[in-house]
């Protein structure tokens, strides 16, 4: 461990800027060390390690196991106000949330291009509702319904939709 002392919280700071430089500088080529100096974003950084690439995968994960958690509950809580299917509500919304930590990651750990990214994410989440759902047909008082699973896909498909958008309306923002 190495202890540091600074008279002043930016003679820290820039401390251990300088450690977190030198340790990627020696296991990065100098190029890309000197970008990430610059301020390059970690997440399209070349020398990005596995762990960082977890590490933006972890929500998504977590997630993913949650509603497998939930789907094997044989009967859960009524939560909110209760209508016709609003099961598929539910679904939609846990979808949306998959969706959208799904694209996050892809972009931020595999530094995708937006439309593919989209696509993928959509993809994922889809593939994920369906195994989900044939998952719900073994579990007591659940069955697999392929509407569930359409909702599940439309959720994908909204989160991932407005991520695109919000992604470039930031880069075209920033490109100006």
């Amino acid at each position: 461990m190495i202890g540091l002392t600074a008279s002043n919280p930016s003679q820290a700071i820039n401390t251990v800027s300088l450690l977190a430089y030198e340790s990627v500088k020696q296991s990065c080529p100098a190029n890309n060390a000197e970008m990430l100096v610059q301020g390059a974003y970690i997440g399209q950084h070349a020398c990005m390690t596995q762990m960082q690439k977890v590490v933006f995968w972890l929500p998504a994960i977590l997630w993913a196991a949650a509603l497998f958690v939930l789907s094997a509950q044989p009967l859960l809580p009524k939560i909110g106000p209760q209508f016709r299917n609003v099961d598929k509500v539910h679904h939609l919304i846990a979808y949306a949330v998959l969706g959208a930590m799904v694209m996050f990651a892809l972009r931020r750990a595999h530094n995708l291009p937006l439309p593919k990214a989209a696509l993928v994410a959509i993809l994922i989440a889809s593939a994920y509702g369906a195994t989900d759902e044939f998952h719900q047909r073994f579990v007591p008082h659940r069955c697999c319904d392929v509407w569930d699973w359409t909702a599940d896909t439309l959720g994908a498909g909204i989160a991932a939709t407005a991520f695109y958008a919000h992604e470039s309306r930031r880069s075209t923002k920033t490109n100006r």
